[in-house]
């Protein structure tokens, strides 16, 4: 399991930015997550679940403070899922 460093490291990200998604993802993923395990069989991992259904869809600006800016995860080159499975399994 990697660090919220070397997380950051490989996706060329701040630490604070790993924190900030894996810290918005666990808010999502505590409104919604009850009602996805339903949709488990559609992926191959409950953490690449876990990263599509709190990334995509707006669920990160939808569900977490209007105070974080999201924006950097549309950096041109950037996986913002495969950034949000590393960042989901991440310790600190």
């Amino acid at each position: 399991m990697k660090t919220i460093q070397e997380v950051a490291e490989k996706f060329d990200v701040t630490a604070d930015q790993v924190k900030q998604l894996k810290e918005g993802m666990t808010t999502v993923w505590d409104m919604i997550g009850y009602d996805c395990y339903e949709f488990l069989d559609s992926f191959g991992s409950e953490t690449e679940m876990i990263a599509e259904m709190t990334i995509d869809a707006s669920r990160l600006q939808s569900h977490t403070s209007p105070d974080n800016d999201w924006k950097w995860l549309d950096r041109k080159g950037l996986n913002a899922i495969a950034l949000g499975e590393e960042a989901w399994d991440a310790r600190y």
